[in-house]
């Protein structure tokens, strides 16, 4: 993929993932949380907005850089990375109660309370799909005529007679795009673990209120940037890939069926591209709020 059809491709997944969350923000919602102070919103929003615009920024930067269309790959990975990294610190800036006398919910709080199950499924599977296809692109590339290691996949059709295409999806793209994908899933995991243990805010009369909405807000937006961070990646080394086993003349049966399915999955990695950028931009649905006891 092009530097130029990658920004579009990732404009276009952030502008359905923006009008989704309008259209959602048209349709009536149930009680959100009552009593969390204004600021605790705005800092956790004005947090995770920022990991968005510093998305936007560090994906323009890696499009215009990198060797051979390496920062072009690793576009859709830094996007996601920064959006988590907003909600991680838009989480650790939410205080616990302060003075002298001190007041704590007696809870118990987990991850899965909190997460889109069905996005996050999704996600997972995604992120599978993306491990098992550059474990197996990195074994099957071969160097280059220049000797950069992965950057070709070699078929020896005859004693006399051989096939490669390039570029490949080997261990010259799969292990930096490993690198970004490792630190936006470790990123994601603290953020989550943060998102959980947090201690509740306090409402003005230093009462604690239940929270709930933010923390789910919070972890539909680190779902849908990981889905954002594998997905993209995931079409970009399935077109590649198919590209190339479809290339070879030679090629066995099964390269033959393995690139025609990739191709067919495609369509529906798009959809949950566009589903998880719905999750960064538009609020999960919300619950009525059940004050917590002080």
């Amino acid at each position: 993929m092009g530097g130029p059809l990658v920004v579009a491709f990732l404009s276009g997944t952030v502008f359905v993932g923006v009008m989704v969350a309008l259209l959602a923000g048209t349709k009536p919602r149930s009680v959100p949380d009552v009593g969390v102070p204004d600021t605790v919103t705005r800092t956790t929003a004005a947090w995770r907005w920022g990991g968005v615009g510093a998305g936007v920024l560090v994906t323009g930067v890696a499009v215009g850089s990198g060797a051979l269309g390496r920062g072009v790959m690793l576009a859709a990975p830094l996007f996601g990375l920064c959006v988590v990294a907003g909600v991680l610190v838009g989480e650790f800036s939410v205080g616990g109660p302060r003075g002298q006398t001190r007041r704590a919910a007696v809870e118990v709080r987990q991850v899965r309370d909190y997460l889109p199950r069905q996005l996050s499924r999704a996600v997972i599977t995604a992120a599978c799909a993306l491990v098992a296809l550059l474990l197996a692109t990195t074994a099957a590339g071969s160097p280059d005529d220049l000797g950069r290691a992965g950057r070709s996949l070699f078929r020896r059709c005859g004693p006399t007679s051989s096939e490669a295409h390039g570029p490949w999806a080997g261990s010259f793209y799969s292990f930096p795009l490993a690198i970004v994908v490792l630190a936006g899933v470790v990123t994601a995991v603290l953020a989550l673990r943060q998102i959980v243990r947090r201690p509740r805010p306090e409402d003005p009369s230093g009462r604690i209120v239940s929270d709930d909405v933010l923390r789910r807000r919070a972890a539909n937006a680190v779902t849908g940037a990981c889905g954002v961070l594998v997905t993209i990646p995931l079409i970009g080394v399935s077109l590649v890939t198919a590209a190339g086993l479809l290339s070879i003349t030679c090629r066995p049966v099964s390269w033959t069926v393995t690139g025609w399915l990739l191709i067919a999955l495609i369509p529906a990695w798009l959809v949950l591209s566009g589903w998880s950028a719905a999750a960064i931009f538009s609020p999960r649905r919300r619950s009525p709020a059940v004050q917590a006891d002080s």
